[in-house]
């Protein structure tokens, strides 16, 4: 082999490399800085006098706002590797950012509703899940821990498991890959 081939060779490697390490750094300050952001919302909604501001402030000054957007929580969902804030509401813009929560539905007793993108940043995984596996929810009125009753496949028009329940519940909604008429829904009551 000549030496101009081996050259060329090597600053190719070096410069794949680069690129390599250039791409990485980028996943991992956005991923320790989600990180943080995920942390900072556990500390202050896991906080003990949560009550005493309920009762001294408006429900709507208790959430902190992130990336432009009212953050009503965390949900942690262990057994597929899943950590992320729940902001308020289910637009497009919304759930780019992360995890949006249904405005007509509870933020803590009753029915809490809350819907992500099937990717793999979000709940590509979702599907995975299986009766008693447990979900981790930290909201700005405190911390649940549910376990999964039901993983069924539902009618995107289907809003019936959107419903209040006297249980306290968790409902999940993400697309169907492949289905876009059809929704995962996984539901989890608190035990």
């Amino acid at each position: 082999m000549s030496k101009n081939i081996k050259r060329a060779i090597t600053i190719s490697v070096i410069v794949i490399l680069v690129i390599i390490v250039i791409i990485s750094t980028f996943f991992i300050i956005k991923y320790l800085n989600n990180k943080a952001k995920v942390d900072t919302v556990v500390e202050i909604y896991s906080d003990e006098n949560i009550q005493d501001k309920l009762d001294n402030e408006n429900t709507d000054d208790l959430l902190l706002q992130i990336d432009g957007e009212s953050v009503v929580g965390v949900i942690k969902i262990e057994k597929i590797g899943f950590e992320g804030l729940v902001y308020e509401g289910t637009s497009l813009d919304t759930l780019a950012k992360g995890v949006g929560h249904f405005e007509n539905s509870s933020y803590y007793n009753g029915n809490v509703c809350l819907a992500a993108h099937n990717t793999n940043k979000f709940w590509a995984k979702l599907h995975t899940l299986h009766t008693g596996d447990k979900i981790s929810y930290i909201s700005f009125l405190g911390t649940k821990e549910y376990y999964v009753n039901s993983v069924t496949q539902i009618d995107e028009t289907d809003w019936s498991n959107l419903e209040n329940t006297e249980e306290n519940t968790l409902t999940l909604i993400t697309c169907v890959k492949g289905k876009p008429s059809l929704r995962l829904c996984v539901q989890a009551l608190e035990l």
